[in-house]
């Protein structure tokens, strides 16, 4: 009786939203332990019934949202937005990396990550065991390796080590050296281009097989469901209805995956605008330059016709 009581208190306290009733009812019913049964050897009993079920089936207090960090709450629109992302780094030669990746694809914040030029950028993602210096796209996993940390033969079987299991997960790794980042940015964006065109081919190719496959399997069983196995023909109708179902949410797959690769076609050639806008943009530069200094231009004119000739 006492348990079921205060079953209904915390049912009521629920349906009204006020959680005390609970309590109240157990309160009272201590009340009553102490006035009617205090003489009785069944008092310890009683209110360890009374609190022990008022403990068990009272409300728990929800776990409070940890608030955004100061990343997710940066827009472009914040003056310092690109320090902050920079602070997050852990070597000049990350700092490098993410300067030269904001530059090359216009990126801008967005809820914690950069986004720009058809790709997302994420910095010190903790996957598994392990923390990422970037990820690109959710999936490609960029780490700039510096010598005085990745050199060693032990290092370097750790690092194999560990792009052995976040490959078993499903992700593609590209490591940079620190001195690449550094010194040679255009070289860095480059090898990022041509690692992220190729995880994306594949990626597409993979879907393509197995959608592939699927439809082969889904056409071998529309052929056995056409013999009479049974002479239930309800049951038989049924399932080729359910195979011509699953066929066209195949179809509507496959429809997905010609949408993907003409958007992943759709970045490829806004990369190759890109390279050739920044390429025109540079070789402005220079002929500014040379324009403003016939000394060095006559230098470059020597520079280029002894490379001509070497080729």
């Amino acid at each position: 009786m006492i348990a079921a009581s205060l079953v209904v208190a915390r049912i009521l306290g629920a349906a009204n939203n006020k959680p005390d009733w609970l309590f109240w009812a157990a309160f009272g019913w201590t009340a009553f332990t102490f006035v009617f049964v205090f003489a009785s050897p069944l008092i310890l009993l009683q209110l360890v019934v009374i609190w022990g079920v008022t403990a068990w089936i009272s409300p728990k207090d929800k776990d409070e949202p940890s608030p955004p960090s100061k990343l997710e709450t940066l827009t472009a629109d914040d003056e310092n937005w690109h320090r902050y992302f920079q602070h997050h780094c852990e070597s000049p030669a990350e700092v490098a990396f993410l300067d030269a990746m904001v530059e090359a694809f216009n990126l801008t914040p967005e809820k914690g990550r950069l986004r720009g030029g058809g790709l997302t950028l994420q910095m010190q993602v903790p996957v598994m065991n392990y923390r990422l210096d970037f990820l690109i796209d959710d999936g490609l996993i960029v780490e700039v390796d510096g010598a005085q940390w990745h050199s060693s033969p032990e290092a370097i079987e750790r690092d194999a080590e560990r792009d052995k299991a976040l490959a078993a997960k499903g992700y593609e790794i590209l490591r940079i050296p620190a001195k690449v980042t550094l010194y040679k940015r255009d070289d860095a964006i480059k090898q990022v281009r041509e690692a992220r065109s190729g995880w994306l081919a594949r990626k597409a190719k993979a879907r393509a097989s197995r959608a592939h496959g699927a439809d082969g399997m889904i056409a071998k069983h529309k052929t056995q469901t056409k013999r009479p196995k049974f002479s239930m023909s309800g049951l038989a109708a049924s399932v080729e209805n359910g195979l011509d179902s699953f066929t066209a949410g195949m179809n509507n797959i496959n429809a997905e995956l010609r949408q993907f690769n003409e958007r992943a076609e759709k970045w490829a050639e806004e990369d190759r605008k890109r390279v050739a806008q920044e390429a025109h943009e540079k070789m402005k530069r220079l002929q500014a330059k040379l324009d403003a200094d016939p000394e060095l231009a006559k230098i470059y004119e020597q520079i280029s016709a002894e490379f001509d000739d070497k080729r």
